[in-house]
């Protein structure tokens, strides 16, 4: 009797064929030894799998992979497109709105995404007024281009488990940054009298290189997703690891001579100290992230005397232009992206103790939103944040996830505490923070998680 398959076996019969040719198909490249037919046997092996995964699963592929990458940003050159975790951004965005295209499901978004959308609605009003429109034009898809990946995750429905992959990627990403940043510092030629105490870790491939702030910045929410780990862990080997972590990235930091990073990590263990149970362990961990502080020379301490004596390097002389710049347009602002023109416009008219020079960087996210964004901008990112804040609230003590809630809330505020002397709105490790909240306020809310 003739027996017809069903559609399942052979769908599952014609992916093992495919499979056979991919491999075999493979193997002949990969005899022949070139690289570029190596590459192409990778890419055959990677790119059907990785569709299938975004297909199914696009918060593991491709946002889990963009998560891992972020700390390498600026590193990642592809093309005169950007970089690679910018396609990859790209990418997770249409993966996640056709994903919940097809499941027909998206969650209710936060009221954080109501607060943005009016922040932005705001900055692209400031195109009518803006000193220049070339400035404002350049800057809006910067932030809008964010702000879309931030609404699509915010909104796509996340399991516990690919919550917990998503924090275990920026984990094992910031880690590695912080290993491969180590290795590139006791790497690099010093000078004549190999004086460490004056180098700064600048991580560079070729002609690309990341700030060393940033670099040190983007290693916070790694540190605090670490950390967390080695508190609650009842795992001594993983508890270890964890420890390990915490020293690499610690170290890391140090070498990068960040002293608003370095702040930050004094933000997190404070806050950590606070609002959770692990008093001793949390001592521990402290103990052992001085010890890696003092364990490496670097330049940290030298460049905190230098901040004294020159006035923040500079910022204070930045921020008394910005001010004066401010006081004539107070209400609406000079426009998005106009700072810099603002700041020209009145650097002669202000006293300055220590002048940076011209076209400075704000060096402050709220000195920024005020000169460019005036008091209505500073209004709406204040509830912003507080927004941010606010839904996390629902997560009370006895909630299987406060845990969660408390090391999301000490990234927060390690975020909002180097941004008053650094500009990072427009970089992806700071978005990462604010949409992973997101992300735990929908496990939260779904009731998908299972106690630690």
């Amino acid at each position: 009797m003739l027996m017809v398959k069903p559609f399942a076996r052979t769908r599952m019969d014609a992916v093992w064929l495919a499979v056979a040719a991919i491999t075999v198909l493979c193997a002949l490249l990969l005899a022949k030894g070139s690289t570029l037919r190596i590459a192409a046997a990778a890419a055959l092996i990677a790119v059907p799998f990785a569709g299938y995964v975004a297909l199914r699963r696009p918060l593991l592929f491709p946002y889990a992979f963009y998560v891992l990458l972020i700390p390498f940003d600026n590193l990642l050159i592809v093309s005169s497109f950007g970089t690679l975790t910018k396609v990859l951004g790209i990418l997770s965005g249409f993966a996640v709105f056709f994903w919940c295209l097809r499941v027909k499901h998206i969650a209710r978004p936060p009221s954080a995404l109501y607060a943005l959308f009016a922040l932005f609605a705001w900055a692209f009003a400031s195109t009518y007024w803006a000193v220049s429109g070339i400035d404002t034009a350049t800057a809006l898809p910067q932030y809008l281009s964010i702000m879309l990946l931030y609404a699509a995750i915010a909104i796509t429905p996340v399991s516990a488990r690919d919550y917990r992959y998503i924090l275990a990627a920026g984990a094992i990403g910031g880690i590695a940054a912080a290993v491969y940043g180590i290795k590139e510092f006791y790497g690099q030629p010093f000078d004549v009298a190999g004086n460490l105490l004056a180098a700064r870790l600048v991580v560079q491939t070729g002609s690309s290189s990341i700030d060393p702030n940033q670099f040190a910045d983007a290693l916070l929410f790694p540190l605090a997703i670490v950390t967390m780990l080695a508190l609650r862990t009842r795992w001594l080997l993983l508890k270890l690891t964890g420890v390990a972590g915490i020293a690499l990235i610690v170290a890391a930091i140090s070498l990068s001579g960040s002293r608003e990073a370095i702040l930050g990590v004094a933000v997190i263990v404070l806050y950590y100290l606070w609002r959770t149970r692990y008093k001793i362990e949390m001592g521990i961990v402290t103990l052992c992230a001085v010890v890696a502080i003092f364990s490496v020379q670097s330049s940290l301490w030298l460049r905190f005397g230098r901040a004294i004596a020159s006035g923040g390097s500079g910022r204070l002389s930045i921020w008394s232009v910005a001010l004066e710049a401010f006081r004539h347009r107070w209400l609406a602002g000079y426009g998005m992206g106009n700072f810099s023109s603002a700041y020209n416009d009145y650097y002669l008219r202000a006293p300055q103790s220590h002048p940076y020079g011209w076209s400075s960087p704000p060096h402050n996210l709220l000195v920024q939103i005020g000169v460019e964004l005036g008091i209505v901008g500073i209004v709406l990112l204040i509830v912003f944040f507080a927004a941010v804040f606010r839904d996390l609230r629902r997560i009370d003590p006895e909630h299987p996830l406060y845990e969660d809630r408390v090391m999301m809330e000490a990234a927060v505020i390690a975020l909002i505490f180097v941004s008053m002397f650094i500009g990072l709105f427009t970089y992806k490790y700071a978005w990462l923070v604010i949409a992973s909240a997101a992300q735990l306020r929908l496990v939260a809310a779904n009731a998908l998680t299972r106690p630690p």
